[in-house]
């Protein structure tokens, strides 16, 4: 098992993973599946400067996870989004830890001092994980999401890069 940078071969997989959740969860608010030129772009817009990663074994994406823009704004470089995403039957098996350590070390050389998480609410699976990353709850708004038939909660997770 590897984690490594995305490339091209494994932008359908990691697609099929997200397209999932949309279709299945609350975990994600949007609401449609996504094709595969749109999820590229997105995918090449995000590489541009924050790393994008697979774990993978056997050439088969088990999961993926990210960086982003948290804030457009200038003063906002010094933090990020995260975003990790496991096909459903691999979850809790820890490739999420191992995951989040590669991109906690990415986060690092480019100078992240914060990495923010938005989660549902309800998406308690997600909250404990990050709970153990060391991540802490920092805000909530309540009810600002509707997807099948229900308002959701988003909490806001904050992790602080210690300086060494």
């Amino acid at each position: 098992m590897i984690v490594t940078k995305i490339v091209n071969d494994d932008y359908a997989q990691v697609l099929d993973i997200y397209n999932y959740y949309i279709i299945n969860t609350t975990h994600t608010f949007e609401i449609d599946p996504l094709d595969l030129n749109e999820f590229k772009q997105r995918i090449d817009n995000i590489i541009l400067r924050y790393p994008f990663l697979v774990i993978k074994e056997n050439d088969k994406v088990l999961g993926y996870g990210y960086l982003s823009c948290f804030n457009e704004r200038k003063a906002y470089d010094i933090s990020c989004d995260l975003s990790i995403y496991l096909a459903p039957n691999v979850c809790h098996q820890g490739l999420g830890s191992k995951l989040w350590q590669a991109l906690l070390a990415k986060a690092q050389e480019i100078g992240i001092k914060n990495i923010i998480s938005i989660i549902t609410g309800e998406n308690e699976a997600s909250i404990r994980f990050h709970q153990k990353l060391g991540f802490m709850e920092v805000g909530r708004l309540n009810e600002i999401g509707y997807k099948f038939g229900r308002y959701l909660d988003v909490v806001y997770y904050q992790y602080k890069l210690v300086e060494n």
